[in-house]
């Protein structure tokens, strides 16, 4: 039978994560009353101007993410950060959610997030060039001592709309840029295998972001055709791709259902492990070097 490996379009990206997505759920069932969804949160002066906020997303899973968490600078170090990482806490506890995640850098806020419980699971050193990316986690269904701040906050945490969220991203992208310049913008790539028919029966997506991290979205065989070879075909593809527009490794979080995929595919190293997540299963960090 022959098959046909070329680009993909946005649509067939799309085809392709839901596919992924489908065997996803197969494997860990959503939980029958959780929702995803995502809360924004703001802190404005007196003008109505936003000073601080922060976004919370939430998924059937029950666990939740927090980001996008600024506070402009002649308002730090006034409990407001502190403030909206317990409002978000509750929020997400209030929705279900066992397990609360999120991403910082070191000129972020490492240090806050240690002292509100957060477990260090994974560090990423030159990402970007120079500096290191912090992963973290928290379990909302155990009892871990909060940090309580000396100056309780004296804003009101609102919740915002869509326009906040376009606020906070704008915000927090540029104190980003202001320590690490992005080198470029954010490069998709995306592979598809055809049969003789012209059928999708495989692919893989993600891209390249502006400081030349590899983040792979998803990749997917269909089930009849698994076995052949295909699935690695597409990770190297993808490699060489990421390799030609300047990554020099690849990161990956496989799941205890095809970590094995992974490592045979010349992902040895694992940099570090996420127990019950999603819940009964356990999700790896790996790095292969390009």
């Amino acid at each position: 039978m022959m098959f046909e490996m070329t680009p993909c379009t946005e649509n067939e990206a799309k085809f392709i994560e839901e596919q992924a997505e489908k065997v996803f759920r197969a494997i860990a069932p959503p939980a029958p009353d959780a929702e995803e969804e995502e809360i924004h949160y703001k802190i404005t002066d007196g003008e109505g101007n936003v000073i601080g906020g922060c976004t919370l997303e939430t998924d059937e899973w029950e666990t939740a993410s927090l980001s996008r968490l600024w506070v402009d600078e002649p308002y730090r170090r006034q409990g407001i950060a502190s403030a909206l990482i317990q409002e978000t806490e509750r929020e997400a506890r209030a929705r279900g959610c066992y397990l609360m995640m999120l991403g910082t850098f070191d000129w972020q806020a490492k240090p806050l997030y240690e002292k509100h419980g957060y477990t260090l699971i994974e560090a990423t050193p030159d990402w970007p060039k120079g500096h290191t990316h912090y992963f973290f986690a928290k379990r909302l269904d155990r009892e871990i001592r909060g940090y309580i701040p000396h100056k309780p906050c004296a804003y009101e945490i609102k919740r915002g709309d869509e326009e906040t969220a376009k606020t906070l991203s704008a915000r927090f992208r540029q104190f980003d840029e202001a320590v690490a310049p992005r080198e470029h913008a954010y490069i998709p790539i995306g592979r598809k295998v055809t049969n003789e028919d012209g059928r999708i029966i495989a692919g893989i997506t993600g891209g390249l972001d502006g400081w030349n991290y590899m983040d792979l979205e998803a990749i997917w065989v269909d089930e009849p055709y698994r076995g052949k070879g295909i699935g690695s075909d597409l990770l190297r593809a993808f490699e060489q791709e990421a390799k030609k527009n300047g990554a020099d490794r690849m990161m990956v979080e496989p799941f205890d259902w095809n970590v094995s995929f992974f490592r045979k595919n010349g992902y040895e190293k694992v940099t570090s492990v996420l127990e019950d997540f999603p819940q009964g299963h356990t999700m790896y960090c790996m790095e292969k070097p390009l």
